[in-house]
């Protein structure tokens, strides 16, 4: 089976975001199944790491939309060269779009991942009520100044949160997933968005975990689950919780004093509201002093020895996916505290493999931090459950048998409407 994957996050280095980390774990998993596999990306040739038995076409340094364009044309003519099968790409600024106008011989599928109509409701803090104030007014004032000059009004956004819902957007990224064969989803949450808010078939839509394949030289060395280390691991910003976890741990460190935090992960300040996520926490945690300690981003082949140096993995996401960093700490025996969101509670088996709070509840965080601190021997016994969990659920031979038999069966169903036309 020839694959073709469209996604300028994946250009051949893993964890360059939460597609680019899927369509990583995708193509080695794809591979590995016996298929061929050619990626459609971004950067330059010679500028990034490739991955065995992979091929990929680096389109430059091309931005949306002219990135879903140049992937199309490229995928185009590679496709008359020597044909695909199935062509998959995400739903987010819908990269496959002109692929699929132009293409109309290949299973499209499309994972459904980060819709923009969801995922721009996160990205930032809230704004504070001066600087809400603020925006408000500016607005307010260049609509004044678009009347005077007889110009056409501009959109008033008056939703605290940092980028209003941007209907063309949303609008071209339901019209691919629309126009798909294949609708892949990680949860019923999802399901239900596609089903629901975008009125996709119920039968082109499937549920499925995203792959998750270990790479041998990323085996962690050591796992020693009774250290008294608290550890986040993650991109610093607002979707992934990182403020409550800083106001969780101020309640919770008076009395724990010997024990220490780790938070590693990169962070840029907000274009809207100015916040950098790294220096609010930072601030947050100050009196805390040595207990605290920070790290830039984790190469993603020494996250598993990142983890089994942590005794406690808090992963307090406001709204997430999948959760990739869950999933690496459930297969090295971690106890993991995560949130009511995505395919989190399915990973942590609905709090049988580790402890489920709702997202944004600082008071419920506080108190699952200190019953695990306060429990070495709850700590063991659920970081053996999550082991357990990922070697029945998430199995990578396993997931990926499911995902080429859906391929498969998309291919069924669109050789039949071919014959029907």
């Amino acid at each position: 089976m020839r694959i073709a994957l469209i996604s300028s996050e994946y250009s051949g280095l893993p964890g360059s975001g939460g597609i680019g980390t899927y369509f990583d774990h995708l193509a080695r998993g794809l591979v590995r199944a016996g298929c061929e596999v050619e990626v459609f990306t971004s950067g330059r040739v010679g500028d990034l790491a490739v991955r065995q038995g992979v091929v990929f076409h680096h389109l430059g340094d091309a931005s949306p939309p002219d990135f879903a364009v140049f992937a199309g044309l490229a995928f185009r003519d590679r496709h008359r060269e020597k044909p695909f099968d199935v062509l998959e790409c995400g739903e987010l600024k819908a990269e496959g779009a002109w692929a699929a106008r132009w293409v109309r011989d290949v299973v499209l599928v499309v994972r459904l991942h980060s819709p923009s109509v969801i995922l721009n409701r996160f990205l930032d803090f809230p704004l504070t009520p001066w600087a809400y104030f603020k925006k408000i007014f500016f607005q307010v004032t260049v609509a004044f100044g678009a009347m005077r000059r007889g110009l056409p009004l501009p959109p008033l956004y008056l939703e605290p949160f940092a980028f209003a819902w941007n209907q063309s957007a949303d609008f071209e990224e339901r019209a691919l997933a629309q126009r798909a064969d294949l609708v892949l989803v990680m949860n019923e949450e999802m399901r239900g968005f596609a089903k629901g808010f975008w009125g996709i078939d119920k039968d082109v839509v499937k549920v499925l975990p995203n792959p998750y394949i270990p790479v041998e030289e990323s085996v962690p060395r050591s796992s020693n689950s009774d250290n008294k280390v608290v550890g986040f691991i993650g991109r610093l910003e607002p979707r992934k919780g990182v403020l409550e976890l800083a106001q969780a741990l101020c309640q919770v460190l008076p009395d724990f004093p010997e024990w220490k935090i780790k938070i590693a992960g990169s962070s840029t300040g907000s274009c809207v509201s100015g916040a950098n996520p790294a220096q609010v926490i930072k601030k947050t945690l100050a009196r805390f002093g040595n207990q605290i300690e920070f790290q830039d981003r984790i190469e993603p082949s020494d996250v598993p020895d990142w983890l089994s140096s942590v005794g406690i993995c808090v992963f307090p996401s406001i709204w997430e996916t999948f959760s990739y960093v869950t999933l690496e700490a459930a297969q090295i025996g971690r106890v993991i505290i995560g949130t009511e969101t995505g395919a989190v509670p399915e990973i942590l088996d609905n709090s049988r493999a580790g402890v489920i709070v709702p997202p944004g509840d600082v008071k419920a965080l506080s108190r699952a931090l200190r019953r695990l601190m306060l429990d070495n021997e709850l700590r063991l016994k659920m970081g053996v459950a999550a082991k357990k969990r990922f070697e029945e659920r998430f199995n990578p031979d396993r997931v990926m048998g499911k995902i080429l038999e859906v391929y498969r069966d998309a291919m069924e169903r669109a050789r039949g409407r071919r014959k029907e036309v």
